[in-house]
């Protein structure tokens, strides 16, 4: 979880931290004293072919971690640490190339305030710190000096940014250590290496600490080293994170699938035979699993019962519920249509946590006498004519409710359609919903036909049809 960072906590330690520095950089810049970056100081002249070529190799490396930072990014747009430490890599490579190519001073400042831009931002990012509004106070003085250009105040603004941009990166350090997660910690302990390289600690604490050794003629220093260093980490624990996820999301897509195939075995995967009835169904769930449901039961006593209906919200957690309403839809004793929805709302009163329930249930005689109980769901259309229901509360909202019936009466040829909230609610680019006109107008095509001119408008949640044609009322005795 991405935590915020309290703006007054920088404001105090950083006006405690510029006072002195302020002071030092105006006194400086009077003097007219040069004013070398810090990078320049860690990398010695180049009086040896080695330590000439110690600069590019520096950036030819950060340049590497820096297109392997991208790459992933590419692959994995919602880890943004990979685009913000191949920025900032990409930033001190550029740092690392100018110093090789002895260019002035003015291109390695400008090219260093650019990196104290993006310093804050890539800790923020790696050590998933949300980023507020005091990333601003960062910004807009690097901005400014970067406005300057060749102003005699570029090296001022140099050296306010890059200090500034230090404390910052200190105080995201400090929370990355205070969290109790080691990946954190990890990533906190490399930060830290690298700040300790570019922080402020001349002339007093340089004098008694080494910043590089010697090997041979190749002077190594630590500054370089540790920027290295900590490209390798990042990348190592980012792409070890980006494994992790993928296996989590594989793990979840067979959860997902293996959720699936049992809510097809529970809707039945073929529509039982009732004689007299010509019955089709369409079940397209947005996702893996869906929380839309029907069932086509033969009554013992001769005719059927239809259950059709929606559960709210979407995933593993409204295919549940699904699994607990086909189930007790199953066990429960032929009732009346009303005893079953006020049933079914008692069972599942208090197990949605805040969601609800739509269902409508439907029973047809062998004579073909309807008898129609609803919960919020979406009334069936006859023979292409939304038909009129009493309509309840949907189950679940609260346990004390009581359904009404209705009754009509089914002659032979007549069509019965079901449909759930996915065929109304398709919604196409331009963000208009398929909507009730058009339901209605296609409620007399095959179930197949409907559902694909919903699918094909813009389907947004689960699309149910479920179509019932009325063939022989003496047939229903069977």
């Amino acid at each position: 979880m991405r935590k915020r960072v309290c703006t007054g906590a920088i404001l105090f330690p950083a006006s405690l931290w510029f006072l002195p520095i302020l002071g030092a950089a105006a006194q400086s810049l009077s003097a007219q004293q040069p004013d070398l970056h810090r990078l320049q100081q860690q990398i010695p002249p180049a009086n040896t072919p080695l330590n000439y070529l110690g600069p590019l190799v520096t950036a030819v490396l950060l340049c590497s971690m820096a297109s392997a930072c991208f790459c992933l990014w590419w692959n994995a747009r919602a880890l943004r640490a990979f685009r913000s430490v191949g920025l900032y890599l990409l930033a001190v490579a550029s740092v690392f190339f100018i110093v090789y190519l002895h260019k002035p001073d003015f291109w390695q400042l400008t090219l260093l305030i650019l990196t104290s831009l993006l310093m804050p931002e890539m800790a923020a990012d790696a050590l998933s710190i949300r980023k507020g509004r005091w990333i601003w106070l960062n910004r807009l003085p690097c901005i400014a000096t970067l406005l300057l250009a060749r102003s005699p105040l570029l090296r001022l603004g140099y050296r306010v940014t890059v200090d500034l941009s230090e404390l910052f990166v200190l105080v995201l350090l400090l929370i990355g250590f205070r969290r109790g997660n080691s990946r954190d910690r990890f990533i906190a302990a490399a930060l830290a290496v690298l700040w300790f390289t570019r922080a402020p600690l001349d002339p007093l604490v340089r004098r008694y600490l080494p910043m590089g050794f010697q090997i041979g003629d190749w002077r190594w220093n630590f500054g370089p080293i540790a920027m290295v260093l900590f490209g390798a980490v990042a990348i190592a624990v980012f792409l070890r994170e980006l494994i992790e996820d993928q296996r989590e999301k594989q793990r979840l897509a067979g959860e997902l699938e293996a959720g699936r195939a049992m809510q097809q075995v529970l809707l039945g995967a073929e529509i039982p035979v009732i004689p007299g009835l010509h019955i089709e169904s369409v079940y397209k769930p947005a996702s893996e699993v869906g929380g839309d449901f029907f069932q086509v039961l033969p009554v013992p006593e001769g005719g059927v019962l239809v259950a059709v209906g929606d559960v709210s919200g979407k995933g593993l957690r409204a295919a549940m519920t699904v699994s607990t309403i086909l189930g007790a839809l199953r066990a429960l004793p032929v009732a009346p249509p009303a005893e079953l929805v006020r049933t079914l709302n008692r069972t599942l009163f208090g197990r949605l946590q805040g969601g609800m329930v739509t269902c409508c249930i439907v029973h047809i005689a062998p004579s073909g006498a309807i008898t129609a109980a609803n919960a919020g769901h979406l009334a069936p259309y006859r023979n292409g004519e939304e038909m009129e229901l009493e309509s309840g509360l949907p189950l679940g909202v609260t346990s004390d409710v009581d359904y009404t019936e209705s009754t009509f009466t089914l002659v032979v040829g007549d069509t019965l359609t079901f449909v759930s909230d996915g065929v109304v609610e398709a919604q196409n680019e331009s963000g208009e919903l398929f909507g009730f006109d058009r339901t209605r107008q296609i409620s007399t095509q095959s179930a197949e036909q409907i559902a694909r001119a919903a699918q094909n408008f813009g389907q947004e949640d689960d699309i149910t049809v479920l179509t019932l044609q009325f063939a022989s009322a003496e047939v229903l005795h069977a």
